[in-house]
């Protein structure tokens, strides 16, 4: 008889199938996303009986997908495995404990990584010679919306109000509509694409119809410009990053960006001092040439001078 109930028993594959198709697919705006890590992941445990994965191999393979220090990858697919889990269990289709809960998970710092002033000629001129013109325009549209990558490789024409220059984004990350202005470059890059039939802004071959994740294309561009250690969501940061520079509010790159927490805005709090800094120094600069402690060449005269050892 517990053979027969075993025999019975939903696989993971079969398990994630149903949880995209019937939850994901409709309420989650990574949903894609979703499924191309979780089959990256574990895809080769899609045959396994759901009974049959438990607490150590869950435990064990969250941490092989942590070396290298890839912290945030390892967390992320112990999030969507947990949530698998939790759907089955609260949908009937599981009467098992999750075998993800209780996992010692991996402390992250917040990445505060973006394209330096030092690096954008050399990132810009790999990323205008590169020949696939829709990848390169929608590298393009990830740098001047700010907008999550996801939300740019299923940006639809319909959503965008070309009269107001507004992209309308249904559902974002955090649950949520959203609606970003398009600055003139961003504008230009959308006028340029407006000859394909598609519903999609970068249509593709796949399931979903539409671009997706081009690593390849990624890879090939930083080789180009030489740069190390950046991802594609970096674009997103790399506009919040150059907005706290010019002395926009953390209130208004939070806006631009979608945030919906002010914490989220907070990793560009550091960077919004700079032009604070700058704007001090000019002052003290005034100050001391009122006061005659700066020579013709701008140079400022020692507060205090040197004295003499005697001895």
């Amino acid at each position: 008889m517990a053979f027969v109930e075993r025999s019975q028993e939903m696989t993971l594959g079969q398990l994630f199938q149903q949880y995209h198709d019937l939850y994901a697919k409709t309420r989650c705006a990574t949903a894609s996303e979703i499924k191309t890590n979780f089959t990256r992941y574990f895809g080769d445990w899609f045959p396994r009986r759901l009974s049959s994965i438990k607490k150590l191999d869950v435990q064990a393979r969250i941490n092989s997908l942590a070396e290298g220090a890839h912290f945030h990858r390892a967390n992320r697919a112990h999030d969507d495995l947990r949530a698998v889990f939790s759907w089955a269990i609260k949908q009937g289709v599981f009467e098992g404990k999750n075998p993800c809960v209780g996992i010692a998970r991996f402390k992250t710092q917040s990445r505060e990584r973006f394209i330096t002033p030092e690096e954008f000629e050399s990132f810009m001129k790999a990323l205008q010679s590169e020949k696939n013109t829709k990848l390169r325009d929608f590298f393009y549209l990830c740098l001047f919306t700010g907008a999550r990558q996801s939300n740019v490789l299923a940006m639809r024409w319909e959503d965008i109000d070309f009269r107001l220059a507004l992209w309308n984004i249904p559902k974002t990350k955090n649950g949520e509509a959203h609606t970003v202005p398009l600055t003139p470059l961003a504008m230009e890059v959308l006028q340029t694409r407006q000859n394909n039939k598609s519903i999609w802004v970068f249509p593709g071959t796949g399931e979903s119809g539409h671009l997706v994740e081009p690593k390849a294309a990624w890879r090939r561009i930083l080789k180009v410009a030489k740069l190390q250690d950046l991802r594609m969501h970096d674009l997103r940061r790399t506009l919040g990053s150059y907005m706290a520079m010019s002395n926009q509010s953390l209130q208004i790159i939070g806006k631009a960006l979608g945030h919906r927490s002010p914490t989220s805005t907070m990793v560009y709090a550091r960077l919004a001092n700079d032009p604070v800094r700058s704007a001090m120094q000019a002052a003290q600069q005034q100050m001391l040439t009122a006061a005659g402690l700066v020579n013709l060449d701008n140079t400022v005269i020692p507060m205090r001078k040197s004295r003499k050892r005697t001895r």
